[in-house]
């Protein structure tokens, strides 16, 4: 029998993490659920730690697969392997560092049960070191397009894991993650899973908790990874845009890059990576430059000017200041 719910969850370096989400996973209300986690090659014992865990939950072990891939091939392939072994109604991606409320899968089925929506989408917790931030996804789709609605939110409402979505969807071509793509690759998947569903809707409660202490995850720190990942990203969506016809549609989208890579070149803390990526979108960046914050303008001038020594300590003090 088809489950209602697949929970997939790629699993990668998380030793100390990995307990925690597994056993938000099995202690949910619902009882539905078919998990699908992939060992990404893990060079550390979470594959063993989540397994004598499992070994707790006697009336969750039938329906658990655990898929090894034989080299690590990254998040985006380990996502697109869960997929294709999954079979549930309804997909809920969970990253393995993270947690979530005991019953947030009972309401996000049921939310889209009751409204026979393509797409739920929740707030997120944001843990931090001393503190929980609680982030809103501001989203009326009553007003705009909502694959518009996700482009022109700067990325508020990428996050993949707030996102409960109906296999069909995510099973699509089009809304298959590139492998290598693994930074930017959630919002690969929201702005395309965005467009071609039906109908979406919003509970206005977080259910997710996403734990920022994890150096070893993608979004930690900025590198070179994080400017290639993002060039890939904007190539597939150009590409994506000009086969759909929205060109007219995407009136700023030469300020969406340039305020993507504005987030990267401002937030990187290697020297040699933001002067290696100085003039990437530098045109969009000009003509958009009055919308940016003031650390980001600084950051941008010194970098321009090539003036690196300047714009590094900059960054460095706009991160001791938000600390």
């Amino acid at each position: 029998m088809t489950p209602a719910v697949s929970i997939l969850v790629p699993v990668y370096n998380v030793s100390n993490f990995i307990e925690r989400c597994a056993h938000s996973l099995f202690q949910q209300t619902f009882d539905d659920i078919e998990y699908v986690f992939v060992n990404d090659c893990t060079p550390d014992d979470s594959i063993e730690k989540l397994q004598k865990i499992i070994e707790q939950y006697p009336n969750r072990k039938e329906r658990i697969k655990i898929i090894h891939h034989e080299k690590n091939r990254g998040l985006a392939a380990a996502r697109n392997t869960a997929i294709d072994n999954s079979t549930g109604k309804y997909i809920q991606h969970i990253d393995s560092d993270d947690w979530i409320e005991l019953d947030m899968v009972e309401t996000m089925y049921n939310k889209a049960e009751e409204e026979q929506a393509d797409i739920v989408v929740s707030d997120i917790l944001i843990e931090k070191k001393n503190e929980t931030v609680y982030q809103k996804e501001i989203i009326d789709f009553e007003d705009k397009n909502p694959f518009l609605l996700m482009l022109e939110n700067e990325m508020i409402a990428g996050y993949l894991v707030t996102k409960f979505v109906t296999r069909k969807l995510c099973a699509m071509p089009e809304c298959r993650v590139p492998e290598g793509l693994n930074f930017l690759e959630d919002l690969h998947v929201s702005v395309r899973t965005f467009y071609f569903a039906n109908k979406i809707v919003k509970i206005d409660r977080a259910f997710y908790h996403y734990d920022r202490s994890n150096e070893n995850a993608i979004t930690s720190r900025k590198t070179d990874i994080h400017f290639e990942n993002l060039i890939i990203y904007w190539k597939h969506l150009d590409k994506f845009i000009t086969e759909k016809e929205l060109k007219n549609a995407l009136k700023n989208i030469e300020f969406f890059k340039a305020n993507s890579k504005v987030h990267l070149i401002t937030q990187t803390d290697s020297y040699r990576t933001r002067k290696k990526y100085a003039y990437l979108f530098r045109n969009f960046e000009m003509e958009y430059i009055s919308r940016f914050r003031l650390g980001e303008k600084l950051i941008l001038f010194f970098t321009h000017y090539r003036m690196y020594f300047l714009a590094q300590l900059t960054h460095l003090l706009i991160s001791w200041k938000n600390h």
